[in-house]
């Protein structure tokens, strides 16, 4: 009987460190499953920031070179003098500016009821029956 007993306990010794071995390596699998998603979250932050920034330097290139073109032409008489008419609006001596202003819709004229109960109905007269409620009192 003592034989068996030595036997059962060493079977579950073995059973336990196989249980043990087991379940230490789906905490490590899992703790390398987090960090690899970690770094694939922090990856895509950092290649969101890249293509910003592209953009913003591509920006900066076009206003520099837009500002060396304006540096360069400073001196021809000609480019002033457009720069003069679409900047500050300067008219040459017995020229007239003209504006043309375009009307606008009357956004009051339709009114659209956005549900089957009214709301903006009720909400547009809200303004006089208050005005008739203070008026009673």
């Amino acid at each position: 009987m003592d034989f068996h007993k030595k036997g059962n306990s060493k079977f579950f010794n073995n059973q336990l460190l196989f249980k043990t071995v087991g379940i230490a390596f789906l905490v490590i699998v899992l703790i390398l499953i987090l960090a690899d998603f970690r770094i694939y979250q922090k990856k895509k932050e950092l290649r969101a920031q890249i293509v910003t920034y592209q953009k913003r330097i591509e920006d900066i290139k076009n206003s520099s070179k837009t500002l060396k073109d304006e540096i360069a032409n400073s001196d021809n008489k000609d480019y002033l003098e457009k720069l003069g008419y679409e900047q500050f609006g300067q008219t040459r001596p017995g020229e007239t500016e003209y504006m043309f202003i375009t009307p606008q819709k009357n956004s009051t004229a339709v009114q659209k009821i956005d549900s089957s109960w009214g709301v903006n109905l009720w909400l547009g007269r809200l303004p006089s029956v208050w005005q008739w409620i203070k008026s009673r009192f």
